[in-house]
């Protein structure tokens, strides 16, 4: 299969794990147990990987995340290579808020709208229900706040109880470390259930 670039939106204060998750996941996504020892094994990943994972900021400058961790992103709006894959990680309300607020980000999120998937980790289903691609769709978010996406975006059908719904090409999940879930779902997609289950256990993750 041809290699998917995944370019995975980060922005100031950002939460981390929304998206190192689902970036190391598909990263050591492997074809066969063989690429996955040498993946393991090597420093660099093998030119023959799946996914090809990238991080993808407004002015590619760096970001700080919720946690204080500095990022440099991999580029920016400007330079970012086409996407097959795109991925809106979440963070606090505060920081969604403004990404809400952004227009080109909106902007640049509606202009992938042809991608093969649109996903959203946690509170990200913010920035993806702002741009109306989830108008009429199934979508979930953080436990917390599941009733305020409701509240604001009434046109999308949020979803209690579950981890990861897929609508068309839209994947939304709920949670901090459902960014995995949702990845390993991607995964399964697009390269079938066995595949999923041996990365779900190269990374010692239980579903």
């Amino acid at each position: 299969m041809k290699t998917k670039r995944v370019g995975i939106l980060i922005y100031d204060y950002v939460d981390v794990l929304d998206f190192t998750g689902p970036a190391e996941v598909l990263a050591l996504t492997t074809k066969n147990k063989v690429e996955e020892a040498l993946t393991l094994y090597k420093k660099e990943l093998l030119p023959t990987k799946p996914f090809d994972v990238f991080t993808i900021s407004e002015t590619g400058k760096q970001i700080k995340t919720h946690s204080g961790i500095k990022v440099e992103p991999d580029f920016s709006f400007d330079n970012s290579p086409e996407l097959d894959i795109l991925i809106i990680p979440g963070g606090p309300l505060r920081a969604v808020q403004s990404m809400i607020k952004n227009k080109k980000i909106q902007e640049w999120i509606i202009k992938h709208k042809n991608s093969e998937y649109i996903c959203s980790v946690c509170t990200g289903a913010y920035i993806l229900g702002q741009t109306g691609l989830l108008n009429g769709k199934k979508a979930t978010t953080h436990h917390l706040a599941l009733k305020n996406l409701q509240e604001k975006y009434p046109e999308i059908q949020v979803v209690l109880g579950s981890k990861v719904i897929h609508d068309g090409k839209l994947i939304t999940s709920g949670g901090v470390s459902s960014g995995i879930d949702m990845a390993l779902y991607l995964v399964e997609q697009i390269m079938g259930e066995s595949v999923a289950k041996r990365t779900a256990k190269t990374i010692e993750f239980a579903r």
